[in-house]
């Protein structure tokens, strides 16, 4: 039988298999509440024009930036850099810390590009057919929605992704098995119900 770095390629997908799966099978029901969550959004869609185009980049934005953490997390649990024992070390931080620059910065972008492409919507249609749209959301509002809703969302979804992978490699089990399919489920649902505070909290705006 084969082996993966002396240990038996039988052994090596059990005990995937024996990780893994227990924490599948747990997030995608947990993902059904999430998908249950993101219908109350649909009644918001008339309110605040090009929302649509907002919602699934911040999905997406959310689950590329803390995937890549856990993924950075996992690596470097392997290599003894981090681990329960030695706290928040500067590898930790490091990681943390560019990990909320990047949702800080792309969040802003992400709402200043949703603006755009709604008023590049409205313009084209209103220029090809005559018809005058429904005014989307003023540009204030898209990077609040953004912004307010990937902060508050990755507050929480860091600090989930870093105790998920520590957890993990000090009780002996792969954080690579473990941590994104957490962190994965845990942001999904963090990030409507962040989405449904952002977009109340945006309402209030005056402009």
């Amino acid at each position: 039988m084969a082996t993966v770095n002396g240990v038996k390629e039988k052994s090596v997908v059990w005990q995937i298999y024996r990780e893994a799966m227990p924490v599948l099978l747990l997030t995608a029901l947990a993902e059904l509440m999430a998908g249950g969550l993101l219908q109350n959004i649909e009644v918001f869609y008339a309110i605040l024009p090009g929302l649509v185009v907002l919602v699934p980049g911040l999905m997406q934005l959310r689950g590329n930036i803390s995937t890549s953490l856990a993924q950075r997390l996992g690596s470097a649990t392997h290599l003894g850099l981090i681990s329960w024992g030695q706290g928040l070390n500067k590898p930790l931080r490091s990681n943390i810390k560019a990990s909320l620059v990047l949702v800080t910065v792309m969040s802003f972008l992400l709402g200043f590009g949703a603006w755009v492409a709604t008023q590049i919507v409205a313009f084209t249609t209103l220029f090809s057919s005559g018809v005058v749209l429904v005014s989307p959301m003023t540009l204030p509002r898209f990077i609040t929605v953004s912004m307010t809703t990937a902060l508050l969302a990755s507050l929480v979804q860091v600090t989930t992704t870093v105790l998920v992978a520590l957890v993990a490699h000090a009780r002996g089990l792969n954080p690579d098995n473990i941590t994104i399919p957490v962190v994965a489920t845990v942001g999904d649902i963090l990030t409507v119900v962040c989405l449904l505070a952002a977009i109340n909290f945006a309402l209030m705006l005056p402009f």
